[in-house]
């Protein structure tokens, strides 16, 4: 029969985990509060494939579908546990397992008198699923010996974003662009039916964007100057994104994911030398596309993550810092010549996200106790913002977006527990490569949720907080002799 024995039921479990971690990676790389954005290659046009309608560009069904898959996967998880009571290692104080919910409540309660019920019930939900993954890696996974298993949809997920990617690289990005523009002169796409929520982006097109579109016929640029103003600039911009949101996105895959990938690979011993030449092509691969994603949060916070790693070789204190402190300096001179340009014009994305937080922290100071609630400051920044920046939707900081949101409490609750996550996973001493590639990639979902939203996109928080969670219930000796789970 399927699954007799407590291996297979186990199988069956980190399977239907790996699945939700895949199809994660495939299908919801867009932040929840924007969903009836669709990969930016379609340009608003609805994705067949995953059910959508002309008429519908929600993706709450997908989404809905998916959380079935993590609900059912935990309830076959935590019958998996042999002890009925929920048990946390000696090593982990109590407060830092039950702060979470503590958060998450506080969502709740901000959710309450929100400014906009729809926008925050769709957070509070996403919330919800995020800390659903926590509890699953610490109660769960951390207790299983073949818990590795469910990391292999990550990873497949995240080759199938960097194929994808490496396709916009060659060619892919212009034959889109090509596709749109047909479509366009055929009349199979009107600019003027694009979804009217995609249109609240305002400003000037880019000048070096304006002149590829005046090469075109006058009928069709005047078209395509239609088109919202986010879809133009995706359409022709050189970065690329596989199927997750923006380039900034993919990058926070990449670095979230590949250091755990490579693990995966390397630990591998019974494929021989196959598994180091297919781990060498994924580093190269991910760290091009990585490149090429032209994210400049993404390439510092490689430099950090490379300095880190440094540390953990065996070798004497002295060589490993002048390792690490050696590869920190080689890539901040090479970022410094690779985006002299950037700086030079005034580095506008900077500038911009300070916009966002200053106005996240004069939200916070208006509504202190509850905040504006979960997922809405775009509507706090309208208030707050001056009249000739950028629209946004998020603040680009996920730490100061939980104040702006649900108020000082909130932020602090998010604040101490992540803090007092990163003390604790920065005291535990590591020897498992797939451990140590974890908390690497754990890391740098911290780093860049200063500049960037990884908290509200599923692609990102999902395998974070299950690996957060997991990694912070591994037992200390590392060695779980139990053939299934304690």
């Amino acid at each position: 029969m399927f699954a007799d024995t407590p291996e297979q039921k186990d199988r069956v479990f980190l399977i239907l985990t790996g699945i939700w971690l895949f199809t994660a990676l495939f299908l919801f790389g867009n932040p929840v509060i924007l969903d009836y954005l669709h990969p930016p290659k379609s340009i608003g046009i609805p994705t067949q494939a995953i059910g959508v309608t002309p008429e519908d560009y929600s993706n709450a069904k997908p989404y809905i579908g998916i959380l079935a898959v993590l609900g059912l996967a935990g309830l076959l998880g935590f019958s998996r546990l042999a002890k009925p009571k929920l048990q946390l290692p000696t090593t982990l104080p109590r407060w830092l397992a039950w702060l979470p919910l503590g958060w998450f409540v506080w969502q709740l309660a901000s959710l309450l008198q929100t400014d906009d019920r729809e926008m925050s019930m769709a957070t509070v939900i996403h919330f919800g699923s995020c800390l659903a993954a926590f509890y699953l890696g610490l109660f769960v996974l951390a207790r299983m010996h073949l818990a590795k298993l469910a990391l292999w949809g990550a990873a497949l997920g995240l080759l199938l974003n960097l194929a994808d990617a490496c396709v916009e690289k060659f060619g892919g990005l212009e034959e889109t662009r090509d596709r749109i523009i047909a479509e366009i002169e055929s009349g199979k796409l009107d600019p003027e039916k694009v979804s009217a929520k995609a249109r609240e982006s305002t400003g000037a097109i880019p000048p070096e964007i304006e002149k590829q579109i005046a090469a075109l016929p006058p009928e069709t640029a005047a078209k395509v100057r239609q088109l919202p103003l986010e879809f133009v600039k995706r359409m022709y911009s050189t970065r690329l994104y596989g199927h997750m949101f923006y380039p900034n996105t993919l990058a926070g895959v990449i670095l979230l994911l590949l250091p755990v990938s490579l693990a995966l690979l390397l630990g591998q011993a019974r494929w021989g030398q196959l598994r180091i030449a297919l781990a060498l092509g994924l580093a190269v691969v991910g760290l091009a596309c990585l490149y090429w994603s032209g994210s400049k949060a993404g390439w510092l916070i490689a430099i950090v993550l490379l300095g880190v790693w440094f540390l953990h070789w065996p070798l004497s204190n002295t060589l490993k810092l002048g390792l690490a402190g050696t590869a920190m300096v080689l890539g901040l001179a090479g970022f410094a010549v690779k985006y002299a340009d950037y700086f030079d014009r005034g580095a506008t994305s900077v500038g911009a996200r300070f916009g966002y937080w200053r106005a996240a922290a004069q939200t916070a100071m208006e509504e202190p106790l509850l905040g504006t609630g979960p997922g809405t400051f775009q509507l706090a920044y309208k208030r707050h913002r001056a009249p000739d920046a950028e629209p946004t939707r998020l603040t680009h900081n996920d730490y100061l977006q939980q104040a702006s949101d649900s108020g000082v409490p909130g932020f602090l609750l998010y604040l101490v527990f992540f803090g007092g996550a990163a003390w604790a996973l920065a005291r535990r001493r590591l020897t498992e490569p797939v451990y140590i590639a974890m908390r690497l990639g754990l890391l740098a979902w911290a780093l860049q949720g200063v500049v960037e939203f990884g908290l509200y996109i599923p692609a990102l928080a999902w395998p974070a907080w299950l690996m957060l969670g997991w990694l912070l219930a591994v037992p200390t000796n590392q060695f779980d002799k139990s053939p299934t789970t304690e």
